[in-house]
């Protein structure tokens, strides 16, 4: 705990009695638990949005006129994207989810990095980079044969095998509504969680934002884990401004300390 402040080690010692006592606690992820993976910010200073504004190159009338601008922008992010592995942030929700500590991770990430720890109920609001369908006849196309075509296509849009129509990332683009199942599963989890463990993201993003507040109106509990402060921070049980690759290891660390404890105890 050498770079934590002394408040935050009092704060992960609370967050991991809170999520010990909760029956029912739920994950909210967002940028900053993915950006440690070598991921970058598509919203933050410097992001990708800085560069490739997304009304030209993120906004799907702007693909469906010309699928290139996408196309270009992904060639750049892909490899961060497609190489990165998870962190100690992933790993250690993919642990808590283990010991039933946490029901499901709502993400709003696309890098199915939750799956690779090992998370198994994962809902992705915003879609998946590592899966492609065919704009025209829906045929769909796995990460590898994108890559191939990228690789052998170079500079041109790929486009479908069967029927030559464009091919599209399984992730909401700007315009789009998010997929509803993930949507309706997140706002339900939302509304009857105990605990709401946020990790790495700002609460900036529309209508994913709202879901805190759910879980406020219902009377739970917010634990925001997050390198800058949230909209939320004044009404959360407990806020720790550092980075989740940090700090999550350390809150499974604690829990693990207090349930060997309580076993010594009950043993006695």
């Amino acid at each position: 705990m050498e770079t934590l402040k002394p408040l935050e080690r009092v704060n992960i010692k609370k967050a991991a009695k809170i999520l010990l006592k909760s029956k029912n606690t739920i994950v909210l992820t967002g940028a900053g638990i993915s950006t440690e993976s070598g991921i970058p910010d598509f919203r933050g200073e410097n992001g990708i949005w800085e560069k490739y504004k997304p009304e030209i190159y993120g906004n799907i009338q702007s693909f469906l006129k010309d699928p290139s601008k996408f196309w270009k922008m992904a060639e750049e992010i892909a490899p961060n994207l497609f190489n990165a592995l998870p962190n100690s942030g992933h790993l250690a929700l993919a642990e808590l989810e283990k010991m039933k500590l946490i029901k499901a991770i709502v993400t709003q990430n696309i890098d199915e990095l939750h799956q690779k720890a090992g998370a198994v109920i994962v809902y992705e609001v915003h879609g998946n980079i590592n899966r492609f369908s065919c704009l025209g006849c829906r045929a769909s196309y796995t990460k590898q044969q994108i890559l191939n075509k990228l690789k052998k296509e170079k500079g041109s849009t790929p486009q479908c095998d069967y029927c030559t129509a464009p091919l599209r990332p399984s992730v909401v683009l700007f315009g789009e509504n998010l997929p509803n199942f993930e949507k309706f599963m997140s706002i339900d989890l939302a509304k009857k969680s105990e605990v709401m463990l946020i990790a790495g993201s700002s609460l900036t993003v529309a209508p994913i934002c709202d879901l805190p507040v759910y879980t406020l109106k219902g009377g739970g509990k917010l634990i925001i884990v997050n390198d800058q402060p949230t909209f939320l921070d004044e009404k959360a049980e407990i806020v720790i401004n550092n980075k989740t690759g940090t700090v999550l290891p350390l809150i499974v660390e604690e829990i693990k300390r207090i349930k060997i404890k309580r076993e010594i105890e009950s043993n006695q």
